[in-house]
This record gives C-alpha cells, sequence and structure tokens, in this order.
C-alpha cells in the first residue's frame, strides 16, 4: 500500500510508503504503543512515526535523513536557515528540525544532557517548525493534519517513540540503569511502568526495589 506525500519545489517526498519489514515492523510498535498508551494520535501520525523509526534503524541514509546525534548544526541554526530560505528549501529545513527534536525526546533522550538541551526546548523548536509546516500546505488535507498534530501532541508522539524504543532494547543491566536515571530525571509514569516491567519498583527518594 502506497502513500507517498510530495512536497513542493526541492524539498524531497514525504514517502509514506509501506513496503519494508522494518517499516512494517516500527508500524506495528507505533499502534501498539499508541494503544497502550491510550494517546490520541491518529493513524496518519503514526505512519509518520514508523517512517521516522525506519529512517533510524536503516542508519539515517542520505541528506536528508534524521541524524540529531551526528549532525553539526543547531536548532536554532537550522530555525534561521529556515526563515531565510526559499519555501521549497524551508520545508526540507523545517521537516528536518521537527524530526530531529522528535528523536531526541523520544528516541536518543540519553543525548539531550551531552548536548546541554532541555526536553522543553526541544519540544517548543520541534512543535514550532510543525506548526509552520501546517501552515505551509493550506488546503492540503493530507500534510497539513499531519504537521498540525505532531505540533500539537508532540508529547505524545514523543512518549510513543520512547516506549517503541524501550520495547526494543533489551532487558540488560544497563538498560534498566538507563531507564532508571530517566525515570529520576523525569518521574515519567511510562517509565515507571516499565521499570515495574522488568522488576524494578521506583521510589521515592530516589530508591528503587525489586519486584
Amino acid at each position: 500500500m502506497s502513500a507517498t506525500l510530495s512536497l513542493p519545489g526541492s524539498a524531497p517526498a514525504l514517502g509514506l510508503v509501506e513496503e519494508t519489514d522494518l517499516f512494517q515492523f516500527f508500524r506495528s510498535r507505533v499502534q501498539e504503543a499508541t494503544t497502550h498508551q491510550r494517546a490520541c494520535v491518529s493513524e496518519g501520525a503514526q505512519v509518520y512515526l514508523a517512517q521516522l523509526l525506519t529512517e533510524v534503524g536503516h542508519g539515517g541514509e542520505g541528506d536528508d535523513s534524521p541524524g540529531p546525534c551526528r549532525s553539526e548544526e543547531t536548532f536554532a541554526e537550522l530555525h534561521v536557515k529556515a526563515a531565510l530560505a526559499h519555501p521549497g528549501e524551508a520545508v526540507t529545513l523545517l521537516k528536518r528540525l521537527g524530526d530531529w527534536s522528535l528523536l531526541l525526546t523520544g528516541f536518543f533522550r540519553e543525548h539531550l544532557a551531552r548536548r546541554r538541551l532541555s526536553r522543553e526546548y526541544c519540544a517548543r523548536m520541534g512543535g514550532g517548525a510543525y506548526h509552520r509546516l501546517e501552515r505551509m500546505f493550506p488546503g492540503d488535507d493530507t500534510l497539513a493534519p499531519v504537521f498540525g498534530e505532531l505540533a500539537e501532541r508532540y508529547d505524545a508522539c514523543s512518549e510513543v517513540i520512547a516506549e517503541v524504543r524501550d520495547e526494543a532494547a533489551g532487558r540488560s543491566d544497563a538498560d534498566v540503569l538507563r531507564l532508571y536515571e530517566e525515570w529520576l530525571r523525569t518521574g515519567s509514569p511510562r517509565v515507571a511502568e516499565r521499570l515495574k516491567e522488568l522488576g524494578v519498583v521506583p521510589g521515592r527518594g530516589g530508591k528503587a526495589c525489586l519486584a
């Protein structure tokens, strides 16, 4: 089944094409995470998230692939470039800004501290980029709603990606420690529930016990 969405100018197509086993894997995991969290995320947004994770799974090949952990560009620089670019290039830059921020807050959360970025800052920059993309497609009943939803439900989409990442990770001591450290930083109910599933019950005052 194909649902390729072309963007104007020199911008790449969104390419929402269901054609690879890896895409189907992430499509299923995104759907499961959405259902588990009872998140209000539409099918169109779920397909977008699955595609984004598929690109990560393929190693971020291509100039326009997500690479938030490798790029030396800051979000502020991308924001300025997009503001000064012609429409076609602006779409590419805004999509990169939105996608990279979503991946950092969802899939690569441990890199936030390394890059000295707060989750709130990433959400503001990413959500703002998706809002601008929504406005660049007035009257488009396919693109505009997806970008608008990514902007309005940014946190929900980020949490869905985070759960997919956690479920795909192993159950090693390092994985459990990473989750516990994330719970200490954020107090996320989702992370607490995942820890309980792994046999660790987070407690008050930074204490934990084995279930």
